[in-house]
């Protein structure tokens, strides 16, 4: 749908339930995507090199220039993590999280528990992608058809 230095934003319709994605590619085997679908937010850290195994959790630690903020994260498939999984403390304020990152947020650094060094996550660069996601956001509120603007298009 879009993109800007290194982020994108796309609409996938996969199962069990489309999506919206907001993904940052280092293009150096590191990514981090936000999916929000019609009844679930992820935030995905993966690496291609990593081996998680299943049933793993650990902790990630969020610093920005204002705050610092340790984050439950739990296996997704073996070169995931998701950050904040169902039920962890905070989760419901992932939308949030999106949203604001839209409105200018400084980058995050993201620190893990483990030997992986920390990444430096772009936030910076995502606010001229707003308009773009909240497109998405609407296509997957009309089930999943996308707006067309033609001589057969109809308002209602």
């Amino acid at each position: 749908m879009g993109g800007a230095r290194q982020w994108s934003v796309g609409y996938a319709n996969e199962s069990p339930q489309p999506y919206c994605r907001l993904l940052w590619d280092s293009e150096i085997g590191k990514t981090m995507e936000f999916r929000q679908s019609a009844t679930e937010t992820l935030w995905l850290v993966t690496k291609n090199t990593w081996d998680i195994p299943a049933g793993t959790t650990t902790e990630v630690t969020l610093t920005d220039r204002k705050m610092t903020k340790v984050v439950a994260a739990a296996f997704f498939d073996k070169n995931t993590l998701r950050l904040w999984p169902p039920a962890s403390k905070g989760s419901g304020g992932l939308k949030k999280i999106i949203k604001n990152s839209f409105a200018g947020t400084p980058d995050v650094q993201l620190t893990f528990a483990g030997d992986e060094g920390d990444w430096t996550l772009p936030l910076s660069r995502v606010d001229q992608l707003y308009p773009t996601f909240s497109q998405c956001l609407k296509r997957l509120e009309a089930g999943g058809r996308p707006k067309q603007d033609s001589e057969t298009s109809k308002p209602f």
